[in-house]
């Protein structure tokens, strides 16, 4: 009789299950393959190879269904828009990140990535000046100095061997970054080179393990696991390392009482003013940001642009190597901006560099590092075709936006020369989505441009490179991320 009644109350739920998942009235397709209860949780199982294919057929299935569908992980649904317009009006209507944009919250709760949008929208208005075009110029001496030093360290593999490029982008993204927004010492910068990225790669791969665990999704249950324990133990180490940093140079700036000489984000002295001390004088000035505040927006700048940057680099340089006539289109036009000569590169040469930008543009078109965003549906939105329901979530498709037929016919192909001409660019805002999309985009865009554009410079000024794009494997980890076929050759130019 028991067996009965639990067979019972099993089917009970099976049809409570299909009636709840089952489409409601103007809503999208859903993707195939959910099942009762847990939806398309099974497909996040697997590599992170696998889990990035299936992000990017959710996506393109999206786009083929009219710019919309849906997606079940367990109880959560969550609606997937490749829609241009649908997009713009969504990420200016949600503000609020999805629910699993609170997995780092330990280490970097009101940085801008994770912050709610109450605290987003205050802090992102201070941060701005610090993003500047004006302040930017000020790093781009110490981006020479990182710059040289990055061609200095593959001098001794180049003409020799196959190299993984990416190791090496990831030292130099992170001493730039370090340099410019916190003016370590040389005794926390080898801190932060070795122990500091260590912990923060451990991080990011605990975050993706229980992204795929969806039982680990509910706090309930993962503040009793091994790995919320884990997690706890690498999250003090970094908020340690990064607080210890803050707290010096607040000692010092009181100490010293800089705040009131340079009231400027750009010193006196022409130097570049690191964001630290910015972000530590609105908190004397103003009383803005607590430490609390401040080390979370360390720890964010400091991940998010190590990760994105290098990951993007990588990309860019395969491309580079796979396209003979591009690569000598860039040499051409270092030749002509530098006269020949091997010197340190200017914030008006970097302007001058318009093909080498074109590419940068078109690479990360084709292979975005960031090719998903999530928000929180916490009112009901009202899209072109369908409606998405309060309390739901939402993934904005920027790998689908950035291959969208609006590009024209040669959408899928790698053709730099489209950003030469702005004319044949498509016109919605929302298309070109590297950096993501309408006011929660990326506070770092221009930073990232400059860094990136000055290590291709170095680069391409003294080797030449051969790679080969079509033979590589990527995973999602966080970000999209080359794990495999990404070592490329470099030739000393003559």
């Amino acid at each position: 009789m028991s067996t009965l009644v639990l067979l019972a109350l099993l089917l009970c739920l099976v049809i409570a299950a299909w009636f709840y998942m089952k489409p409601h009235p103007h809503s999208p397709p859903i993707f195939p393959g959910a099942l009762p209860f847990i939806g398309h949780s099974l497909l996040l199982l697997g590599d992170r190879k696998h889990l990035w294919d299936i992000f990017r057929r959710i996506q393109l299935y999206a786009l083929e269904k009219g710019g919309v569908c849906e997606t079940w992980v367990g109880p959560y649904s969550i609606y997937v828009i490749s829609d241009p317009e649908d997009s713009l009006k969504v990420s200016n209507i949600c503000l609020d990140k999805a629910y699993f944009y609170e997995f780092p919250k330990d280490l970097v709760n009101n940085g801008l990535v994770t912050a709610k949008a109450s605290v987003w929208k205050h802090h992102r208005k201070l941060l701005n000046p610090a993003f500047n075009q004006q302040v930017i110029n000020t790093y781009v001496n110490e981006m020479n100095v990182q710059a040289k030093t990055l061609v200095s360290q593959l001098a001794p593999k180049a003409g020799k061997e196959p190299i993984d490029v990416q190791n090496y982008f990831i030292s130099y993204i992170l001493s730039i970054v370090t340099r410019t927004s916190l003016k370590v010492s040389s005794e926390h910068q080898v801190l932060l080179d070795t122990t500091y990225a260590k912990t923060m790669h451990d991080l990011v791969v605990l975050y993706c393990d229980r992204g795929q665990k969806i039982w680990l999704h509910l706090s309930s249950i993962y503040k009793w696991s091994a790995m919320k324990r884990k997690e706890d133990e690498l999250t003090k180490k970094m908020r340690d390392i990064t607080n210890s940093i803050v707290q010096k140079r607040k000692s010092e700036l009181n100490a010293n009482d800089v705040s009131d000489k340079d009231s400027e984000p750009i010193s006196s002295s022409g130097k570049f003013k690191p964001i630290l001390d910015q972000m530590l004088q609105l908190n004397k000035e103003q009383d803005v940001f607590t430490d609390d505040d401040i080390v979370e927006h360390m720890q964010t700048l400091v991940v998010a642009a190590n990760d994105t940057s290098s990951a993007a680099l990588t990309l860019i340089m395969l491309i580079i190597g796979t396209y003979p006539n591009v690569q000598e289109r860039i040499f051409d036009e270092l030749q002509e901006v530098f006269q020949h000569d091997d010197t340190d590169i200017t914030k008006e040469n970097l302007q001058k560099l318009v093909y080498l930008e074109a590419v940068i543009k078109e690479s990360m078109r084709l292979y975005p590092v960031v090719p998903i965003v999530a928000r929180k549906v916490d009112v009901e939105v009202k899209l072109k075709n369908y409606t998405m329901r309060a309390g739901s979530s939402c993934m904005i498709g920027l790998y689908s936006l950035l291959r969208h037929p609006l590009w024209g016919p040669d959408a899928e192909e790698f053709r730099p020369d489209r950003w030469l001409d702005p004319a044949s660019l498509p016109s919605h805002p929302s298309l070109y989505a590297a950096f993501s999309v309408g006011k929660r985009n990326c506070i770092g865009k221009l930073f990232s441009m400059i860094v990136m554009k000055m290590a291709l410079a170095h680069i391409c000024r003294r080797y030449h490179i051969t790679g080969d794009i079509n033979n590589i494997e990527c995973e999602f980890d966080v970000i999209l991320k080359p794990v495999k076929g990404h070592h490329i050759y470099l030739t000393p130019r003559k």
